[in-house]
């Protein structure tokens, strides 16, 4: 019996996940549904393909020489899909965007402003995750294209650079501090320090430059670059967070320093190599970088160092 294409898209995500419910929970589908898919692709190929016991889930040999062959055939159904609705004088007009929670103040929308201009029938979808989140979304096919920061290890994905920056201070504009065109740990010793909590990889980064005698009393952490940013407002301290949470207009309430030592963020976009990015999504990929462009030169005004790439 032939496999059926559905229950191989399945499959195919159930290996990335390695869970029914998290399976169920992506394609909006039951889980007895997932287990019957994986079940009957098992009778259709006549190969067991899931070891099942007392504990988690796992992919037989057999069914490891196989996912690359899944995937193939997937990809280039959907090549055929796209191939047959260019010939008859259609276009997918949908994007999914997924993308770190610092680029949906600024730059992102402007993207998005630009494109809709161009494109005004285009379907979007944007959501905000975790960096690693991104990338998980692109890769179970959720989202056509992610932004993310590095590093970004799946063997998958295609990885496009586009700024490396610096972490930087935020303080109210009121501030003692404010002026100071860099700040250092010396000259935060007495202040609130607000930065990423531990589950963050910056983290780890930003304490490191603390001496490890300080007070956990001086740090409030938070997970979120936007939150940083809403707590400065609010006379809570002062973050050291990603600039992204500036815009070239409306920060007049707060102010701005380089932090030392220096700590490097390189932002990239990421989709599948397999099917690769849709005319839609390139030309969106294309104003994201002008985009990037304009807002490295607002950081390198403000004395940040920003390169777009």
């Amino acid at each position: 019996m032939n496999p059926n294409l559905r229950h191989l898209e399945v499959f195919r995500l159930f290996s990335r996940v390695m869970s029914v419910t998290e399976t169920a929970r992506l394609l909006r589908i039951t889980q007895p549904s997932v287990s019957q898919a994986l079940r009957d692709l098992e009778n259709q190929l006549g190969v067991e393909l899931i070891i099942r016991g007392n504990g988690p889930l796992k992919l037989t040999a057999n069914a490891e020489l196989l996912l690359k062959n899944m995937e193939d055939v997937l990809d280039n159904m959907q090549a055929l899909r796209e191939r047959a609705a260019r010939l008859r004088g259609e276009q997918d007009n949908s994007l999914s965007i997924a993308t770190v929670h610092p680029l949906t103040g600024w730059i992102l929308p402007q993207s998005l402003s630009r494109l809709k201009d161009a494109h005004p029938q285009t379907r979007i979808s944007i959501e905000a995750y975790s960096s690693r989140e991104v990338t998980r979304r692109v890769q179970d096919r959720s989202a056509d294209i992610g932004f993310t920061f590095l590093p970004v290890e799946h063997l998958d994905m295609v990885v496009r650079p586009l700024m490396a920056t610096e972490m930087i201070c935020l303080m109210p504009a009121h501030h003692p501090l404010a002026g100071t065109p860099v700040l250092t740990p010396e000259a935060l010793k007495d202040e609130v320090v607000i930065t990423f909590g531990q589950q963050v990889r910056q983290e780890f980064d930003v304490r490191m430059s603390f001496d490890r005698n300080t007070n956990e009393s001086s740090f409030l952490t938070t997970n979120l670059s936007v939150v940083s940013a809403d707590l400065v407002r609010q006379g809570l301290g002062i973050a050291i967070t990603l600039p992204f949470v500036l815009s070239p207009r409306g920060n007049d309430d707060l102010a701005v320093a380089a932090f030392k030592p220096e700590i490097r963020r390189s932002l990239v976009a990421v989709y599948l190599k397999k099917p690769g990015l849709s005319p839609l999504a390139k030309s969106f990929l294309t104003q994201v970088r002008e985009e990037m462009r304009g807002f490295a030169k607002h950081l390198n005004e403000l004395g940040i160092s920003a390169k777009p790439n």
